[in-house]
């Protein structure tokens, strides 16, 4: 039986989510994200970013759980793996 998440546990997931939000450049690489799923050329292309910018950047998401990337021959193409982050942007876009 799966055990139940403390408000502890739920809090520094959480904030760990947000901090990983909390860079204009991953913001508008997610926004990219929700649309397709692209792979690291394509991110630099789009957000006009030095391909070692883009990778720490997609790190940061992916050590976060937010992204996630399936290789595709010599490239690996990213998605947004946790949709409570699609939530978290477009209630932002809102605002």
């Amino acid at each position: 039986m799966k055990a139940m998440r403390n408000a502890k546990d739920i809090a520094s997931e959480t904030a760990g989510i947000m901090k990983a939000l909390a860079h204009p450049a991953r913001v508008r690489l997610l926004r990219r994200l929700m649309d397709d799923e692209c792979c690291v050329s394509e991110v630099e292309a789009c957000l006009h970013l030095s391909q070692p910018n883009v990778s720490q950047h997609l790190r940061v998401l992916k050590n976060a759980g937010i992204i996630a990337g399936t290789r595709r021959k010599t490239r690996i193409c990213y998605r947004i793996a946790d949709d409570r982050v699609r939530g978290i942007l477009k209630l932002m876009a809102k605002g």
